[in-house]
């Protein structure tokens, strides 16, 4: 194993025993502070929660539940982030139960088949999702309560309810049993080294894992997340990631409520830029995606102002200063950060991989990027740049109290732990990993080694600091530019059920300088005969066109190759590939 020389800051931050605990003492430390703002149901007026509010609301919520007798049951949720979203999740954790966070962009059947496979006792959802749940009640037997955050559109059939409950009936009653001293909440426990979230891959049942991770997962990155960053109570943060994704709820949601920041839920992905000028945010938790296209905005402003040779010699003259310890960027680049809201000094960038340059590009205009690297399995964090002790094109050092080990494979498929700076699969171990794959004893014990470290799939080495390079990818898995992940497996099932294709490997293919999803096709060729080859990409372009239409928008196939001959293969018939 890579002895590490870690860097790490001072610790700050208490760990947490429970989520219970750590929302009940932001909520007596910070009190009437705001904890959240956000927009209302029209999208124009912005409300606020305090931390006071947001605690009461955990404890209502929990207390109402335990009279339907669903603590310690299994809650999903699916709806667009708002503080219910959040505080549905803290009760069904600290309620000593099992959250399920639903990616909203998925079809109705996929959902159903989660709810189903996740043995789902309450679905918590949003009126976006009315139409959807109401849809597939009736086949969802096994879930004993639906409960709305919004007031019905519309008359709800009889079949659902009788199983019909509503947040702020639930909020109300809750409040009541709470004050006439109900304790059932706060009484409630389950070993926090149990099974406390499910988290999915996006795809089909067949392909789909459902991430196991504990209570004590999360507590763990929460508490590393809160000291490894620099931020603190005197910040607001802007949540723009949706809330399923754990990188979003752990970074971006949980520790601030630890730290007692302020949190501003960005209500849609075309508003971004116009919420950063309304909140004003002093820091950010992104994905590269967003960290481009805020520099590409800026880029755009200076060029519009004609003032790219003025900038140009502020970077040259705040470079120099610097040098004799005089920071000037601030005052220099003062209007450029004002179209940021005037506030914004650092951003936490994960969930795919940065444009380095881009790092040095904000650094010039007095805004920090500390890159961190994580995967679900972990809940999510893996590392985190010290803001003590930045290193850039790093990912980081791993989090206090976990190991890394960097295994190669050699000609022979033979692995051992590589040396300090060789490159290999990166391998974690500590608190913070899953449990394994839900009802998935295989994908389980083929993600671990022997001696129990998790194989990430990533491709990196560590230097003689301890710092953690990421150099590619040895899973299949694509992540996109805005953190998704792509398990290609999962839309190949689609595709390869398709008459006209013989075989498929769906790759991402750099397009005229942009990243797309391409279905790779060997054709069914004996249905073509005399058929043109415009006609036979035609033909499979129509059918995969279809198919588009039952996968989420980041899912689907925008570029088609056809090959001539069959694709390369091992001699157990697996096609090769990175030879595609």
């Amino acid at each position: 194993m890579v002895k590490l020389k870690k860097i790490y800051p001072p610790e700050r931050y208490e760990k947490f025993t429970d989520i219970k605990y750590l929302v009940e003492a932001s909520a007596e430390k910070y009190g009437a502070k705001t904890l959240f703002k956000y927009f209302g149901p029209d999208g124009s007026q912005v409300h606020e929660m305090s931390y006071a509010e947001f605690g009461a609301a955990c404890n209502s919520l929990g207390t109402a539940l335990s009279a339907y007798g669903l603590l310690g049951k299994r809650l999903a949720i699916l709806s667009e982030s708002r503080p219910e979203w959040v505080v549905s999740y803290v009760v069904a954790i600290g309620g000593g139960g099992v959250v399920i966070p639903l990616d909203r962009e998925l079809q109705v059947e996929q959902i159903k088949n989660f709810l189903i496979l996740s043995e789902t006792d309450t679905l918590v959802f949003s009126s976006a999702y009315e139409e959807a749940v109401l849809s597939m009640a009736d086949s969802l037997d096994g879930i004993k309560y639906f409960i709305s955050l919004d007031a019905p559109s519309g008359e709800i059939p009889r079949s659902v309810s009788n199983r019909l409950l509503f947040y702020s009936q639930l909020i109300s009653v809750g409040h009541d049993m709470c004050a006439g001293g109900n304790d059932a909440y706060a009484r409630a426990y389950k070993d926090i080294h149990e099974m406390s979230a499910i988290i999915f891959t996006s795809g089909t049942t067949g392909t789909s894992k459902g991430v196991m991770l504990s209570h004590s997962n999360i507590l763990e990155c929460i508490h590393a997340s809160a000291n490894m960053v620099n931020f603190g109570d005197k910040d607001t943060v802007l949540s723009v990631l949706p809330l399923h994704h754990t990188y979003e709820t752990c970074c971006g949601i949980l520790t601030p409520i630890c730290i007692g920041a302020t949190v501003c839920i960005n209500n849609s992905l075309k508003y971004v830029l116009r919420n950063i000028n309304l909140f004003k945010p002093t820091g950010m938790v992104l994905v590269p995606l967003f960290v481009s296209t805020i520099y590409k905005k800026i880029c755009d402003e200076i060029r519009k102002k004609g003032k790219e040779k003025l900038v140009s010699r502020g970077i040259s003259v705040t470079k120099a200063v610097r040098r004799v310890g005089i920071d000037l960027r601030g005052l220099v680049f003062s209007e450029i950060r004002k179209g940021l809201g005037g506030r914004l000094s650092k951003m936490i960038c994960g969930g795919a991989a940065l444009d380095y340059e881009l790092v040095d590009r904000f650094d010039e205009l007095g805004i920090q990027i500390a890159q961190g690297y994580g995967i679900t399995e972990c809940a999510p964090l893996v590392s985190v740049n010290p803001y003590t002790n930045l290193k850039y094109g790093s990912v980081g050092v791993p989090i206090k109290g976990s190991s890394i080990k960097i295994l190669k494979t050699d000609e022979n498929g033979v692995e051992s732990e590589a040396e300090t700076g060789s490159v290999g699969e990166i391998c974690v171990k500590g608190p913070h990993v899953m449990l394994g794959y839900y009802n998935n004893p295989e994908a389980t014990a083929a993600a671990f080694t022997s001696d129990g470290f998790f194989r990430t799939g990533d491709l990196g080495y560590v230097d003689d600091e301890g710092y953690i390079f990421i150099t590619g990818r040895l899973k299949n898995v694509i992540i996109l530019s805005n953190g998704k992940n792509i398990y290609p497996e999962e839309i190949e099932e689609y595709l390869c059920k398709l008459e006209a294709i013989c075989e498929c490997v769906v790759v991402a293919r750099d397009v005229n300088g942009e990243m797309m999803l391409t279905a790779v096709v060997y054709p069914e060729y004996s249905l073509f005969e005399g058929a043109s080859p415009d006609e036979i990409k035609d033909r499979i372009k129509a059918d995969i066109m279809a198919v588009n239409k039952h996968l989420p928008v980041f899912k689907q196939i925008r570029n088609i190759e056809i090959k001539k001959n069959e694709f390369e293969k091992t001699t157990s018939k697996k096609i090769i590939r990175y030879k595609v």
